[in-house]
């Protein structure tokens, strides 16, 4: 009996490996390293394909590192104004420190977009990937990648404790000055 279950286990998984498919490597490929400093900036991004690259799938990739905690709002469109000149985008996406961050598409007449926004990013490296398919004899794409600092909890929490100190120090000159506070607290001017 465990012969049979041995054999039968084996042929599935024979079968099973026949229906194995892995996705094919774009035949355009590139990676672009883009540089930040921790002030939050923006910067373009793009690609411009040529008649050569004609009925090619391509993924191209713009690589950044970002020090701090941060929040980015990126997007890329590619706008075909007639069927010579086109791409067909079917990929956007941001990935880092072990997160991936999906584009939301749209399409309207002739123009294709893509937009991500994350909030909350923590320090790392990070990929931004655009793919698609050059259809007509030539094309482009362009967007921008934008990102912020996110101030950290313990500055937050200077800023506040400084203006309780600025508003205690208001109102303890108000007293020195015989200015007399109403029950709420606040002086009428």
């Amino acid at each position: 009996m465990k012969k049979h279950v041995a054999s039968a286990l084996l042929l599935l998984s024979l079968a099973a490996a026949g229906t194995a498919y892995a996705a094919p490597a774009p035949q355009i490929s590139g990676t672009t390293a883009v540089v930040f400093d921790n002030t939050g900036t923006t910067t373009a991004i793009s690609h411009v394909f040529g008649s050569s690259d004609a009925g090619k799938t391509f993924s191209e990739s713009f690589t950044f590192n970002y020090g701090s905690l941060f929040d980015v709002t990126t997007g890329v469109m590619s706008t075909s104004l007639r069927s010579s000149s086109a791409l067909e985008l079917t990929s956007f996406t941001l990935t880092g420190n072990g997160n991936t961050y999906y584009g939301v598409k749209t399409t309207a007449g002739g123009i294709q977009t893509y937009a991500i926004d994350a909030s909350g990013l923590t320090a790392g490296n990070y990929t931004l990937t655009v793919g698609g398919k050059v259809i007509g004899s030539a094309g482009s794409f362009a967007g921008t990648l934008n990102v912020a600092a996110v101030p950290e909890a313990s500055t937050t929490a200077m800023m506040l404790g400084g203006l309780a100190l600025v508003g205690f120090a208001a109102v303890r000159r108000r007293r020195k000055d015989g200015v007399k506070l109403p029950h709420g607290g606040m002086a009428l001017a």
